[in-house]
């Protein structure tokens, strides 16, 4: 498949903003704006203006600014050649070109609900391929935030079934101690199964894909308050997005492997403003051996790589 990336030659006429200090940027630019004219960073130095970035966001001396006619024109003309590769949550208190004082054409963003691979791997992932294949982006950040709707949703569907398997559980112990009669009777007297009333939503499916996400937090933590296990799953689910994408993608793993590229993780705290980097995923070295494939649907295969 043929990739455009429109390119023309470079004008000679800039505008002011093009001798902007490339330390307060991202990275040096000849137009003012990064294009195609640019070379593309190392992982190292994306990471580091992702840092710098989020520093002054933090600090509230953010440089990134409008943009002016020629910087529009040259992106325009010129094509993209963004830093790093983000994949977010479409949280819309978590903008995340904002959070690390990012312009256009600086970062290749995606986003969707609890930033997952779960349910949008074909789009994503595919997505994810053509920034480091076509854009050169050496740099892939799986970024999740605090107090994570997503997560919190699947958290409370977790211990919801686990109490209803409990309430089960004790349910059919009970009818086995008991007569005849009083098996029937605690029988009809049991509560009805989950969702039995309910219609099954798209929201739903996100929802129980991300469920293995909060059991494996709470088995990490041996236990906890919703709140807790929630706070805790938004880490599990950045590991578990970057493990889908080595595990499924031959073009990523490869890039990995190589050193062309990096796949880290980070929370963005929504209180302080700060995103904590978190490194690469525990996980890396043994997915990087493994032969897997997009499916249709990862969310029945999610205890493989979580």
């Amino acid at each position: 498949m043929a990739y455009y990336q429109p390119q023309q030659s470079v004008t000679t006429a800039m505008s002011d903003a093009s001798q902007e200090d490339p330390s307060e940027g991202f990275g040096p630019s000849r137009l003012g704006v990064r294009t195609t004219v640019d070379e593309p960073l190392s992982a190292s130095q994306a990471i580091e203006v992702l840092q710098a970035g989020n520093r002054r966001f933090v600090q509230g001396d953010v440089k990134a600014g409008g943009l002016g006619p020629d910087m529009r024109r040259a992106l325009a003309s010129h094509g993209q050649r963004p830093v790093a590769t983000v994949i977010g949550c479409a949280d819309s208190r978590c903008p995340v070109e904002q959070l690390f004082d990012a312009r256009p054409g600086d970062l290749f963003v995606l986003r969707n609900a609890g930033n997952t691979c779960t349910h949008a791997e074909g789009s994503m992932v595919g997505s994810v391929e053509y920034s480091v294949a076509i854009l050169e982006t050496k740099m892939i950040l799986v970024l999740g935030h605090t107090g994570c709707g997503a997560i919190m949703g699947a958290t409370k569907l977790f211990l919801e079934r686990s109490t209803q398997k409990y309430i089960e559980m004790t349910c059919r112990k009970d009818a086995q101690e008991s007569t005849d009669q009083s098996t029937e009777a605690s029988e009809s007297a049991q509560p009805p199964q989950p969702g039995c009333c309910k219609k099954k939503s798209t929201l739903l499916g996100l929802l129980d894909a991300l469920v293995p996400v909060a059991e494996q937090a709470c088995v990490e933590l041996e236990g906890g308050s919703t709140e807790e296990i929630a706070a805790h799953a938004v880490k599990v689910n950045v590991w578990r997005t970057i493990n889908f994408l080595l595990s499924y993608s031959l073009i990523i793993r490869e890039k990995v492997a190589s050193g062309e590229v990096e796949l880290q993780g980070a929370v963005y705290n929504m209180n302080s403003g700060a995103v904590e980097f978190l490194g690469k995923s525990p996980k890396q070295e043994k997915l990087l051996n493994h032969d897997g494939h997009v499916v249709p649907s990862m969310g029945g295969l999610a205890r493989q790589v979580s």
